[in-house]
């Protein structure tokens, strides 16, 4: 599965940097705010990944039974859970970043030829990326999480699609202030502060301010990998 998505990584990057280059060529390349707002845009799709990658790690796991004989040589199931969602993680990030790096590469040509303003903003650039990558960890950790709870990849797509669908849309709906504390608009926060000239002073986002907001994000991760844990430690592996 790693190998089919670094191929499909690579050739969207490709066909971005190949519909940049002939947008540009009427519209051209803001080089203050074009890196970051295609970094904030393409973040979207790196943590969707992400979350896919981890629920896939554990996920089969459990299609091929090999948790089983896993438990059966580490029967501390939460140094397992936590193995699996550090490993993902670490895999995720690296791998955010360097697609990352690809993504900057391909609008490279665009930024050359049909560039206009001037200074362009690296230490935000970099700094966007980073946050990026970061989200995306963070992504694959509960992606991780959702398929120990639900015992399979499909199980927690599932159960994702629930939370954003039910429980996020439906508490906004109800209560639209608590949407500013839920993980969808913190993620939000997180990655788009420093991308967008319309936010607040003080790098403010919709929601937070981006140190607020990471660690937000950072309470959610640990409080469903811990509820993960909970329920893997009490379960039959069968």
């Amino acid at each position: 599965m790693s190998v089919v998505i670094a191929i499909v990584t690579v050739v969207v990057i490709v066909a971005i940097g190949a519909v940049d280059f002939h947008h540009t060529a009427k519209h051209p390349f803001d080089v203050r705010t074009g890196l970051l707002n295609a970094f904030a845009t393409f973040t979207g799709p790196v943590v969707l990944v992400a979350f896919l990658f981890g629920a896939s790690l554990l996920g089969a796991d459990y299609t091929s039974r090999s948790l089983t004989t896993l438990l059966t040589w580490e029967p501390r199931r939460a140094r397992v859970l936590f193995s699996r969602a550090a490993t993902s993680a670490v895999a995720t990030f690296c791998g955010s970043m360097a697609a990352m790096g690809l993504l900057a590469l391909a609008l490279l040509p665009a930024a050359l030829a049909h560039a206009t303003g001037h200074g362009t903003p690296y230490a935000s650039v970099a700094a966007l990326a980073t946050r990026s990558a970061l989200l995306a960890a963070a992504a694959s950790v509960i992606g991780v999480s959702c398929a120990a709870i639900g015992r399979s990849t499909a199980a927690a797509l599932i159960g994702a699609l629930v939370y954003l669908v039910v429980i996020e849309r439906g508490a906004i709906a109800v209560i639209p202030d608590v949407g500013r504390w839920l993980l969808l608009n913190d993620s939000v926060s997180w990655v788009a502060a420093s991308a967008n000239a319309s936010n607040g002073p003080g790098g403010e986002g919709p929601g937070h301010t981006i140190a607020t907001a990471g660690l937000l994000l950072l309470v959610g991760v640990v409080a469903i990998h811990a509820l993960a844990t909970l329920i893997l430690r009490r379960r039959d592996i069968v």
